[in-house]
């Protein structure tokens, strides 16, 4: 089963306002997906003060927004389908690479 439970908190990928994208190659990784419907849920302490989390996966070259539902300015969640394996979580907006942010990646 491919589910990501990461906390932003600790992540040695993102800069020191706990911005930047991980992947499947970063620690703490966002793991590969086999295709299919999955949640993608976040919370804990994101910012209110414009932190975005946005889930993309990789079309040919490039890696696309999955949709607007799955971009989340606070805590929450959406259910996704995908035929893409390989997917990638941006953050922007953060002001605080101590906020303890919560993200699941999980197969509904």
């Amino acid at each position: 089963m491919h589910v990501t439970n990461i906390n932003l908190a600790s992540s040695g990928a993102l800069d020191s306002n706990g911005n930047g994208v991980l992947t499947s190659q970063t620690t703490p990784k966002i793991n590969n997906i086999n295709g299919g419907t999955y949640c993608f849920l976040a919370s804990g302490a994101i910012p209110a003060s414009g932190c975005t989390l946005t889930l993309q996966h990789k079309v040919g070259s490039n890696y696309v927004d999955i949709g607007d539902d799955a971009v989340l300015t606070g805590p929450g969640g959406c259910v996704f389908t995908t035929s893409q394996s390989d997917i990638q979580l941006v953050i922007a907006g953060n002001n605080a690479l101590s906020n303890s942010i919560d993200v699941v990646i999980a197969p509904v």
